[in-house]
C-alpha cells in the first residue's frame, strides 16, 4: 500500500501550458439537401427544412451558440455565409434565409421577396444545398464572443472543428 501511494504521489510534476482549444464543447456537421427535403408551406409563403439533432437542447441555445452557414450555389458568391442571409437569385427578387430554434432542432426558412411561390430552392440552383452546422457549449462560446465567428474558416480553425456525418 505504501509503495502504491507513493508511485501515485510520484508521478505529480508542474502543471503544464495548457493546449489549444479543442473541439470537446464544440460539435459540427455538414447537411446537404435535396429538393425533396423542402417543404412548401402555403400560410407563410416559404420553403423550409427541418432538422433534427439531439445536441441541440435549451441550454445550447439559450446560453451557447447555433451557428448556421450555406454554402453558397452561385459561382460568384462561393464560400460559406452565415445566416440569416439574402440571396440575390435574379434581378427580379431576392430570397432570405433564416433560422428557428427549438427542443432538438433547427428550421431554416427560405422566403422569398415578393412572398410568391417559386420553385424549390434545389431545383431553382440545379444543385443541392449545403449547410454546416456549428454547435459551441456556452462556457466556451463566452471566451470567443469577441471573435468573428460569422466567418466559417475563422471558426473551423478557432475550434478545430471535426463533423459528424
Amino acid at each position: 500500500m505504501v509503495i502504491a501511494l507513493f508511485a501515485i504521489t510520484s508521478c505529480q510534476g508542474p502543471k503544464g501550458e495548457p493546449g489549444p482549444p479543442g473541439n470537446a464543447n464544440v460539435q459540427s456537421a455538414t447537411v446537404e439537401t435535396v429538393a425533396a427535403d423542402w417543404v412548401w408551406d402555403e400560410n407563410s409563403c416559404n420553403w423550409y427544412l427541418d432538422l433534427e439533432w439531439d445536441a441541440i437542447d435549451l441550454d445550447m441555445v439559450d446560453y451557447g451558440a447555433v451557428l448556421v452557414y450555406m454554402e453558397s450555389p452561385s459561382e460568384n458568391f462561393y464560400g460559406w455565409h452565415q445566416l440569416p442571409l439574402t440571396l440575390y437569385p435574379t434581378e427580379q427578387y431576392s430570397a432570405t434565409l433564416e433560422t428557428v430554434y427549438y427542443d432538438y432542432a433547427l428550421t431554416i426558412f427560405w422566403t422569398n421577396s415578393d412572398l410568391q411561390k417559386h420553385e424549390n430552392p434545389c431545383t431553382f440552383y440545379n444543385t443541392n444545398l449545403a449547410f454546416k452546422v456549428v454547435l459551441i457549449d456556452a462556457s466556451l462560446y463566452s471566451q470567443y464572443q469577441n471573435e468573428n465567428l460569422s466567418d466559417y474558416e475563422t471558426v473551423e480553425k478557432l475550434f478545430n472543428l471535426s463533423e459528424e456525418k
